[in-house]
């Protein structure tokens, strides 16, 4: 939860420079050498001084910004290298709300035809006034369920419970 609000907080700082998207970018680049569990390991070494890692970070950005060396050697220094995930999180979901465009998951058994996708999106958008981009994740379950985090929305459907209700019907019909 701290780590959140700390993100939050840097990632408000980046959103309002002029060279945001630089900014975005280059931290979107550096975000992949944390899907290497020996690059995390580097981070957390508290052997290795905190301007090799940088010097290591800055390695992977190909256009040189004296601004955003500055921001990772701040990062460094407040031992905060290790959050550049949680910012990049932040910086989507503040760059989601700004343009009034939110990321949504269809969880489903099978995977679902971008047609169907693309209207699933247009009536969630009517419905709730905003743009939605969805993406569909199979899940091994007969149920639908469509979840849009960001808005605290969530929309299920379930064959069980389907049959269940339409069984207790039936039988208060009797």
């Amino acid at each position: 939860m701290a780590d959140k609000l700390v993100a939050r907080k840097y990632a408000k700082a980046i959103l309002s420079r002029k060279d945001f998207e630089t900014f975005y970018k280059n931290l979107c680049i550096i975000r992949q050498a944390f899907y290497a569990s020996h690059f995390i390991n580097i981070l957390q070494n508290t052997q290795i001084h905190k301007e090799k890692k940088v010097e290591l970070i800055l390695s992977f950005i190909e256009q040189k910004n004296p601004y955003f060396e500055n921001f990772i050697k701040l990062l460094a220094h407040n031992s905060r290298l290790s959050f550049i995930p949680e910012i990049i999180e932040e910086l989507q979901q503040q760059i989601c709300f700004q343009n009034n465009t939110y990321k949504g998951v269809v969880y489903s058994k099978k995977i679902l035809d971008t047609e169907i996708l693309k209207k699933i999106e247009e009536q969630l958008k009517s419905k709730l006034q905003v743009q939605i981009k969805l993406e569909n994740k199979i899940i091994d379950s007969n149920e639908v369920k469509i979840d849009i985090e960001d808005l605290n929305y969530e929309i299920s459907f379930s064959m069980k419970t389907f049959q269940n209700k339409i069984s207790e019907l039936i039988l208060k019909t009797i």
